[in-house]
């Protein structure tokens, strides 16, 4: 599935690049044999192949969400390196 060089200048335009003639060459050749290859995927026979959402058929891997006890406001602000006895004190960020 050869590409002719306005479909490389066009996918070049999209990308924003420029390419010299030779270069221009050079891309229509080996993009055409990427299509080419990947065209080889249309001769898979996936009649019988599961549609899959996954690569790896892994188990729900979450844990339960378990409901523990909640940390006071007191316990949370204990640790912090400066509150205002409500909130924590952070340097300020925005000018």
């Amino acid at each position: 599935m050869p590409l002719s060089i306005e479909e490389v200048r066009h996918i070049a335009g999209l990308a924003r690049l420029n390419f010299s003639d030779k270069e221009e060459q050079i891309l229509a050749h080996d993009m055409g044999q990427i299509l080419n290859y990947v065209a080889t995927l249309n001769d898979v026979d996936t009649s019988n192949v599961e549609p899959m959402t996954h690569v790896h058929n892994l188990a729900h891997v979450i844990r339960e969400d378990i409901v523990d006890e909640r940390l006071t406001h007191e316990d949370a602000l204990s640790n912090a390196p400066e509150s205002d006895g409500e909130y924590f004190r952070v340097p300020k960020v925005i000018g």
